[in-house]
């Protein structure tokens, strides 16, 4: 899963640092406007972290703006002090939660994962597809109840495939949500085939009754059997 967190105050340089040691997730951040602005335009993201200092109408603008570019993206504000006119304003402006900081990692990182299943699965934690069930709180895939072991890139592609099930997804689509602005240098160098080839064999020895479709010349669809 992808998240991006913009901090709209430059004199905070702690933002990052928020999240612990560890996540869950591929983290990227910016404290540039026009850098988060560029970011979200080009690239899709399940959550967008959007932390405010002294300017909530720029933070309101950058969310009316993201959930524009990035529809199905969780979309969260964090402040040192949110009033209620201000909360009402910023869900009114499109998003899904308000937190005020400082926020325990575990518990940031908890919303995080609530709003991505609720806008993604249905608040689910077990997503079926055919006879796959993918756990993703322990990012585990299973067939029927035998684990498979994917890599974290193979994990997200076929968490990416899933979430788009209803429509074929280019190499590009694909590229920049594994890479975000490394994503023309990757494609070019073809890891990506190398991860659905290897993907697709783990997925045919483990008997999923499902199939990765190269649709050519367009892109990956995942199909039921």
């Amino acid at each position: 899963m992808k998240v991006l967190a913009i901090s709209l105050s430059q004199q905070d340089s702690s933002f990052p640092t928020m999240f612990g040691k560890e996540t869950d997730f591929s983290l990227e951040w910016t404290n540039s406007r026009i850098d988060a602005s560029e970011k979200i335009h080009l690239y899709e993201y399940d959550c967008i972290l959007i932390f405010t200092g002294s300017n909530p109408q720029e933070a309101e603008n950058l969310i009316q703006e993201s959930g524009k570019t990035n529809r199905n993206s969780g979309l969260i504000l964090l402040a040192p002090e949110i009033s209620v006119a201000q909360k009402v304003k910023a869900l009114n402006a499109g998003a899904d939660d308000c937190l005020t900081i400082p926020i325990h990692p575990d518990e940031l990182k908890a919303r995080i994962f609530a709003i991505i299943r609720r806008k993604k699965f249905n608040t689910q934690h077990r997503i079926r597809f055919a006879n796959t069930i993918v756990d993703l709180e322990q990012k585990q895939v299973s067939v029927w109840n035998t684990p498979v072991a994917l890599t974290p890139k193979e994990y997200e592609i076929f968490l990416y495939l899933i979430m788009n099930q209803n429509k074929t997804v280019s190499p590009t689509m694909l590229a920049e949500y594994l890479w975000g602005e490394e994503s023309e240098e990757k494609e070019s160098n073809n890891p990506l085939i190398a991860h659905i080839k290897n993907l697709r064999k783990k997925l045919t020895q483990a008997k999923a009754e499902l199939e990765i479709k190269n649709i050519y010349a367009v892109g990956y669809q995942i199909i039921e059997l």
